[in-house]
């Protein structure tokens, strides 16, 4: 099963067990930073630790007028606090949580979708973020206006989320310029909702699940881009961080210019 075929899933998420300790002292983000989350190549997050520092550095090919490639860096973000951090998340693959800004969560999902090599490079830490608090025991019952809509995502948006986070959801899709050109946008869908229910896939299944709360007319906007197989990330907020604000869409030919237009997204 593919990225691309993200389906809505209307059936309650069995509640998530208690996070283990290391998950409960990890960092919360900063106020107007999200928790990014990224799987990448263990070697990147082996010898990182909540309340370290990294530069996020992206690999961007672009062809050259001989048919041929040329590979060159560029940075996604020049500082983000490691949040969390799993070595052993599967193999030859760790799991990262990073404060981002909204921007540079919208360009880290495109980068996830375009399979754009990451790296992160160590540099001078920052002051110390709070410490996570752990999450209610159960969700409360619903509103007469309130909904819990649920939706399938890959586990590395899954793994980090608990009962009572505050998220903005990331959607990605293939856009269209003029002459029929493609490239990957990433739009910041809805925000500060809160997640209701977070469950990792059962047995052979690919993917997990996230329960959302959300109004009507949210869950009619997340409802319409599932059906258009638009990939959805999580980018979590602080506890007291509830303002919302204008988000500008993020296409990589904006900050790395017309070359990077080369969209390779996991379809």
């Amino acid at each position: 099963m593919k990225r691309s075929a993200i389906l809505i899933a209307f059936l309650l998420a069995a509640c998530r067990a208690e996070p283990p300790a290391d998950l409960l002292a990890a960092y919360e983000p900063p106020a107007g930073k999200r928790a990014f989350s990224l799987a990448i190549d263990k070697s990147q997050t082996q010898f990182l630790a909540p309340g370290d520092a990294v530069e996020v550095m992206i690999m961007v090919e672009t062809p050259r007028a001989d048919a041929t490639s040329e590979t060159r860096s560029e940075t996604l973000s020049a500082r983000a606090e490691v949040l969390r951090v799993k070595n052993d998340w599967s193999e030859g693959t760790g799991l990262i949580a990073l404060a981002l800004s909204p921007e540079e969560a919208q360009y880290a999902a495109l980068a996830v979708d375009r399979e754009d090599r990451l790296f992160l490079n160590k540099i001078a830490a920052g002051p110390e973020r709070p410490k996570r608090r752990g999450p209610p025991s159960a969700p409360p019952a619903l509103e007469k206006d309130e909904r819990g809509l649920s939706v399938l995502a890959y586990p590395d948006q899954q793994e980090f989320l608990a009962f009572g986070d505050h998220v903005d959801v990331i959607a990605t899709r293939q856009g269209y310029k003029a002459g029929g050109k493609a490239e990957l946008t990433a739009i910041t869908l809805l925000q500060d909702l809160t997640v209701l229910r977070a469950g990792p896939p059962e047995g052979n299944e690919e993917w997990a699940t996230v329960q959302l709360l959300v109004n009507p007319e949210q869950a009619k906007t997340l409802a319409r881009a599932v059906s258009d197989e638009e990939h959805l990330s999580f980018a979590v907020r602080g506890p007291s961080d509830r303002e919302t604000r204008a988000v500008e869409p993020s296409k990589m030919s904006r900050r790395l210019g017309i070359d990077a237009e080369r969209a390779t997204p996991r379809l």
